[in-house]
């Protein structure tokens, strides 16, 4: 429901309103009061929507009430009640900040609750989303004048009809004693010689340019208007019976622009210093993001360093691994073989006496028989005198004879040998591999297939047991022989794949790049193992 207040001294004219009100605007709450004063003290009571406000009052006029309204930054919507013979008043009202103003003898006068409705329901278009409580602060204005009598006629006036204007008055001879920053706005009085008036505007700029300083002169000289402007004045009045309400009208003006400007700098000042902050913020961010991305990538060095040191011993393990398997081999068939044989031989001797050493021969076999095969296993003699190839037949061969699983052997590889790691990788990889469809396959055939190009050399290794699965079996920690076959392909420069379903079973990949370094330089034998 919308609240309008009604400032009306005729109570006939308030009666009229009234029945308007009830006729038109039922849903509208009209109240009235009958003075200036008691529409100021209503105004800071209660809320209202929309004031309906008389030019004339006997305590106060509207332009008055309207002044202190201005300055109390009251946004409610006035509209001016006049009467006849008061249009250059209702003109003053509305440069004043009236949005609106009735003339009480025209048929408009009617339509007021309309009027009213319009008004209102404008305002609410205009208004923002969120409303902001007024200021309401006092301002101190410096009144200067030679004059005891003037000083004291404005400074009563001010005390009636602008309270929120706090008028401080002095003679001009102490002007330069007052504290600028403690002035909002400065009035020179009409007594002030035209010289004076002139002096005491140029003094107020050196000290203060933003302080507005309006003059009140006796008389109009052109000469003199200009030079005030010239220096500073925000406004030239004349002294006449209604100046004083034009001062207050202008000074309410001035202020409203001192402090729009003063806002407004400070806003540009924080926001600079917000600026500042947010631009120190991005550079320290940036700084530390630049630490962090060097920090990152020295640790990334560190651990590329860390990661190449440990392909590298590990390369270096491995090789460290099949030269004492080729050592131990070598020892065993050269020296423990060769020691066995010369046992053997003389065994027989022995035997040709006539003595019975036929256990001990037979005994002897056994052992030789053994140290044959261990010999084999750590490392085949075959793989370094003839190759890849008559080393995968020679594995294929020896692991049907020792599991009855059969191996189908499907080669191609160049006519050169590959390089001693690769063929060496490619065994070890073979020799796991059927040793894992052994164990858990429970397969009776396995494929081993090792063919080769130009470009790279492919290994697989399937069965069609049981299998497994696959994600399972290569996340497991409690066995090595996946992830060694998968260690050793990647150490060799491999990609090692691994397929397996249950019931369907497992397929086992590497395949490796053969750039011009992996060939060796002299030909694969053609000669069987």
């Amino acid at each position: 429901m919308m609240r309008v207040l009604y400032a009306e001294d005729d109570p006939q004219v308030a009666d009229m309103v009234r029945l308007f009100f009830s006729e038109q605007a039922a849903d509208c709450v009209l109240d009235v009061v009958d003075s200036g004063h008691g529409c100021l003290a209503a105004m800071e009571r209660d809320d209202c929507d929309v004031l309906l406000l008389d030019l004339m009052m006997p305590d106060l006029d509207g332009l008055h009430v309207l002044g202190e309204l201005t300055s109390r930054r009251d946004p409610t919507p006035v509209i001016m009640v006049s009467g006849h013979g008061q249009h250059e008043l209702a003109v003053r009202a509305l440069r004043a900040g009236a949005v609106d103003c009735v003339d009480k003898n025209t048929p408009d006068f009617r339509r007021i609750p309309e009027i009213v409705r319009r008004v209102h329901a404008r305002h609410l278009r205009r208004q923002p989303a969120t409303p902001v409580a007024p200021r309401r602060r006092e301002h101190r204005i410096l009144f200067v004048d030679p004059g005891a009598g003037e000083r004291d006629a404005t400074a009563a006036f001010f005390a009636t009809h602008a309270p929120r204007l706090r008028l401080d008055v002095e003679p001009p001879e102490r002007l330069e004693k007052r504290p600028g920053r403690a002035i909002d706005a400065v009035v020179l009085g009409p007594n002030l010689e035209p010289g004076a008036m002139l002096d005491a505007l140029r003094r107020l700029r050196a000290c203060d340019e933003e302080l507005p300083v309006l003059v009140l002169a006796a008389a109009g000289d052109g000469e003199t208007t200009v030079a005030a402007f010239k220096l500073g004045a925000h406004d030239y009045l004349l002294q006449g019976p209604d100046c004083l309400t034009e001062l207050v009208f202008s000074l309410h003006h001035a202020l409203r622009r001192a402090d729009t400007e003063r806002l407004n700098a400070t806003l540009a000042r924080e926001l600079a210093a917000l600026n500042r902050s947010l631009a120190d913020q991005v550079a320290a961010r940036t700084r530390d993001l630049e630490n962090e991305v060097a920090i990152r990538r020295e640790a990334e060095q560190r651990a590329e360093d860390h990661a190449a040191r440990l392909h590298a011993l590990s390369t270096r393990l491995l090789r460290v691994q099949e030269d004492e398997r080729r050592a131990l081999a070598r020892e065993l068939h050269d020296e423990i073989g060769q020691l066995l044989t010369g046992l053997r031989f003389q065994l027989e001797a022995c035997g040709d006496t006539g003595r019975p050493l036929t256990g001990a021969l037979a005994l002897t076999d056994e052992l030789l028989e053994s140290v044959r095969a261990l010999t084999l296993q750590l490392r085949p003699r075959v793989l370094d005198d003839l190759g890849l190839a008559p080393a995968l037949e020679w594995q294929a061969k020896n692991f049907h004879r020792q599991t009855g699983i059969a191996v189908e052997l499907e080669l191609s590889l160049p006519a050169e040998r590959l390089a001693p790691e690769l063929e060496t990788t490619v065994f070890r990889l073979v020799q796991e591999a059927l040793t894992n469809v052994a164990r858990h396959s429970g397969a009776s055939a396995a494929v081993v297939t090792v063919t080769a190009d130009d470009n790279a050399l492919q290994v697989e290794v399937a069965d069609r047991g049981r299998g497994c699965d696959a994600t399972a079996a290569l996340a497991r920690r409690d066995s090595l022989g996946l992830a060694g076959l998968a260690e050793r392909v990647k150490l060799a420069g491999g990609q090692f794949d691994f397929f397996s379903q249950p019931g369907r079973g497992t397929r086992l990949h590497a395949g490796f790049s053969l750039p011009s370094s992996a060939v060796a330089a002299h030909p694969r034998p053609g000669v069987a193992p």
